[in-house]
């Protein structure tokens, strides 16, 4: 009870107080020729994960989160001062360090020397040192004109592969929005980062490896086709069966994503 009243004498005084800490990342986004404030918010103040004083930190589940937050978190678009519209992100999420899942953001970057670091006081001062990791770059992705799109790791998958999903607005749909497919429109599209990374820079169809031959067992090849066009994104999984050696084998079907 006295916290409450706590809560609510701190918000009488300044209300953007207690805000302050939930706001994760602010972005100016221009849209249509107008200024408008994109805001990556907690709903409640977020936890630690991935922490420099953690061994799992420097493991596969960690790569691309640590040193990292999670909880939960909404994208909020404001327009002239106003909330317009609220995008829930934490759904998005899975396979991440997090049990239950939530969504799991870096806020430090993790360098390599850091492993060798022996003592954790200093490498826990060292790390908050550090500018706070930007999540919402904005860039063309889906090749409509307009950098109003971000890539949002939301897992990692063996090892150290960061998968995501791009999540904005387009000409198409003026509405805050995860990506999908031109199969699959209103389907989030994972795809690994580099994936995203191709298809925002290639002009047409573009393939890029997924799972390699051998890689932790696999008995297939996959390669993933992406392509940005009027319509949507057109997007295939391609596979191929293995042979002895783990070279690519012959080609054993195409499907659309």
């Amino acid at each position: 009870m006295a916290c409450r009243a706590v809560k609510y004498l701190l918000l009488a005084i300044c209300p953007a107080l207690l805000g302050q800490s939930l706001l994760r990342e602010e972005k100016s986004v221009v849209v249509d020729g107008v200024s408008e404030v994109w805001r990556l918010v907690w709903k409640h103040a977020p936890t630690p994960v991935c922490t420099p004083d953690d061994a799992d930190a420097f493991t596969c589940p960690c790569s691309g989160f640590a040193f990292g937050e999670k909880g939960q978190l909404d994208l909020v678009r404001i327009r002239d001062g106003n909330e317009v519209e609220r995008l829930a992100l934490t759904p998005l999420f899975r396979d991440v360090p997090a049990d239950p899942p939530e969504a799991v953001v870096q806020r430090w970057e993790r360098l390599e020397q850091d492993t060798i670091t022996v003592n954790a006081l200093v490498l826990q001062r060292r790390v908050r040192a550090r500018p706070v990791v930007s999540v919402m770059n904005l860039v063309d992705y889906d090749h409509d004109g307009g950098t109003t799109e971000f890539f949002l790791q939301t897992g990692t998958l063996p090892c150290a592969k960061h998968g995501g999903v791009v999540i904005g607005i387009s000409a198409k749909n003026p509405h805050l929005h995860v990506f999908g497919s031109l199969q699959h429109p209103t389907k989030p599209l994972y795809l690994r980062k580099e994936q995203w990374d191709a298809l925002r820079t290639s002009a047409g169809p573009v393939r890029v490896p997924d799972v390699t031959c051998g890689d932790h067992g696999a008995l297939s090849e996959t390669e993933i086709e992406v392509q940005a066009t009027g319509e949507g994104i057109r997007a295939f999984r391609i596979e191929y069966g293995c042979e002895a050696n783990n070279h690519r084998g012959k080609l054993l079907g195409r499907t659309q994503l």
